[in-house]
C-alpha cells in the first residue's frame, strides 16, 4: 500500500540548506575515521606505541582525537533526529499520522537492510546505518515532545553512558593495578592462589590486547590481502562481533541520545539556521572550549600512560567531549554559512549532504576498490590514508555536483523514498521554462 497523497517526500525547494551543509561536513569527517579501518588494521585505534611526535602518524592521531573522533558521527546522528521530524510531522494535520509512521518505519527497515549490505557486499563491517535503523524505531513516540523534554531525555541517556564508562573504567584500573602487583609477586618467587592466578592471566590478556600480537597481525594481513571469499567471511564475522553483541545496545542508547538532542535543536531552530549569528558564535566558543579541554585532557593522560589499562578511566568523559565538539561544529559551520563565507566549499558540502546516503555507501565502495581491488591495503600510513580520504572527497563532490545538475536527488535517496512512500519520486529535474 502506498502512502496517502498528503504524505509527499521533500521537494528540492523545501530542503533546508543548513541541514545539507552540516550533513556534508559530517560525511567528510566520518571518512577520516573510517578510512583508518578501511585501509589499515581493524582493531588498531592508535599508531604503534610508544607515542612520539617523531612518528608523523601520532600528529594525525592528535588531530583526530581532538576534532574528529566521535564528534563527526555525533553530528551525523543529530541530523538523523532532525530528519525524523521532517518525515513524521508532515501528516494531514501537521502532527504526524499513521501514513507518516508507515513511511518512517519503512525507512528504518531500509536502513537495517542497507547496513547489512554495507557489511557484506561493500566489505565494511564498521557500518552505522544498521545502528541508526534500530535506534530509529525508538524515536517515533517522542516526535511531539517539547524541546526541553527531549534535551532532558538526551542528557539522562548520556549521563547513564557516562556512569557506565566510569564504573567500567574504575574496575579496569583496579584490575590493572592488582595484576601489576601479582606480577611483581611472581617475579619475587611467591606462589599464587588459584584466584590470584586467574586474575594475573586476565591482566596479561588485557596487556596483550593493547597492541596487536604478531600472530593476529599476520592473520589479518592474510585475510585482507587474500581472495574475496575470505574477505567476505572476515567482514561478516567482524560485523557480527558488534552487531550481535551487547555493544550494540550501548551504540543504540548513544545514538538515541544524540537523535533526541537533534530533534530538540531542530525544533528550536538551531539546526535550521534560524538563530542569530551571535548565537552560533557563542555556540562555537562554548562547544569548542569544553570539547577541546576534555579531549585534550584525555589525550594527555593516554599519551603519558602509553595507553595503559589504568588510563581508560578517561573514557568517562568521552560523551561530554564528543557532545561539546559536535555542538562546536554546528556553531562554526552555521556561523560561516550565515556570514556567506563558505563559497564554493559550502556548495560542495551541500551537494554532498543532499546525496548523503549515496555518498556514505559510495565511500565504502571506493575504499573496497582501492584497498582490495588495487591492493593498497596496509601500505599507507595515517597521513597517506587521509590523503586517500581527500581524494574521495574531491571525487564525490564532483560527482554530486554533476549528478544534481540533472537529477533532484541521489540514486539511493530516490530508491529509499520509493520504498518508503510506495511510489517513485520525480528523479530527473524538470527543464527550466
Amino acid at each position: 500500500m502506498s502512502a496517502s497523497p498528503s504524505m509527499m517526500s521533500v521537494s528540492p525547494g523545501q530542503r533546508l540548506e543548513s541541514l545539507d551543509l552540516l550533513r556534508g561536513f559530517a560525511l567528510c569527517g566520518i571518512l577520516l575515521v573510517n578510512i583508518m579501518m578501511m585501509g589499515g588494521a581493524w582493531d588498531q585505534y592508535h599508531p604503534d606505541l610508544p607515542p612520539t611526535l617523531a612518528n608523523p602518524d601520532w600528529s594525525a592521531w592528535i588531530i583526530q582525537h581532538l576534532f574528529v573522533q566521535g564528534s563527526m558521527r555525533g553530528l551525523f546522528t543529530l541530523l538523523f533526529g532532525a530528519g525524523m521530524l521532517l518525515i513524521t510531522l508532515r501528516g494531514e494535520d501537521g502532527r504526524g499520522t499513521i501514513q507518516a509512521a508507515d513511511v518512517y518505519f519503512r525507512r528504518c527497515i531500509a536502513l537495517l537492510a542497507l547496513g547489512v549490505f554495507n557489511a557484506t557486499a561493500l566489505l565494511f563491517p564498521g557500518d552505522i546505518l544498521y545502528v541508526y535503523g534500530l535506534s530509529g524505531f525508538l524515536l517515533f513516540v517522542f516526535r511531539m515532545a517539547r524541546p526541553r523534554t527531549l534535551i532532558a531525555l538526551s542528557a539522562a541517556l548520556l549521563l547513564l553512558l557516562t556512569a557506565e564508562s566510569a564504573v567500567v573504567g574504575a574496575y579496569q584500573t583496579i584490575e590493572a593495578r592488582r595484576g601489576a602487583e601479582l606480577a611483581l609477586q611472581v617475579e619475587a618467587g611467591a606462589s599464587l592462589s588459584a584466584e590470584d592466578a586467574e586474575a594475573l592471566k586476565a591482566h596479561s590478556r588485557a596487556q596483550e590486547a593493547q597492541s596487536l600480537s604478531p600472530e593476529a597481525v599476520a592473520e589479518e594481513v592474510a585475510v585482507r590481502t587474500g581472495g574475496v571469499a575470505g574477505l567476505l567471511k572476515w567482514s561478516v564475522r567482524t560485523w557480527l562481533d558488534y552487531a550481535a553483541s551487547s555493544y550494540t545496545i550501548t551504540l543504540v542508547i548513544e545514538s538515541v541520545a544524540f537523535m533526541l538532542l537533534g530533534m530538540a535543536l531542530f525544533k528550536l531552530g538551531v539546526l535550521g539556521g534560524a538563530r542569530s549569528l551571535g548565537f552560533y558564535l557563542a555556540l562555537t566558543a562554548c562547544g569548542y572550549g569544553v570539547g577541546l579541554a576534555v579531549n585534550g585532557g584525555q589525550a594527555v593522560v593516554l599519551w603519558l600512560s602509553q595507553f595503559s589499562s589504568e588510563s581508560w578511566a578517561t573514557q568517562s568523559s568521552y560523551e561530554l567531549g564528543r557532545c561539546a565538539m559536535t555542538l562546536g561544529h554546528v556553531g562554526l559551520l552555521l556561523s560561516l554559512w550565515k556570514m556567506n563565507a563558505l563559497g564554493f566549499v559550502g556548495r560542495a558540502l551541500r551537494n554532498l549532504g543532499r546525496m548523503a546516503l549515496t555518498n556514505y555507501l559510495g565511500q565504502s565502495a571506493i575504499a573496497a576498490l582501492l584497498f582490495y581491488g588495487l591492493n593498497l591495503w596496509g601500505r599507507l600510513d595515517w597521513w597517506g590514508l587521509w590523503g586517500v580520504a581527500l581524494g574521495i572527497w574531491v571525487v564525490q563532490m564532483t560527482f554530486s555536483a554533476l549528478w544534481l545538475r540533472a537529477f533532484n536527488m541521489g540514486p539511493l535517496e530516490w530508491a529509499l523514498r520509493w520504498f518508503a512512500y510506495g511510489r517513485p519520486s520525480q528523479l530527473k529535474r524538470a527543464k527550466a521554462a
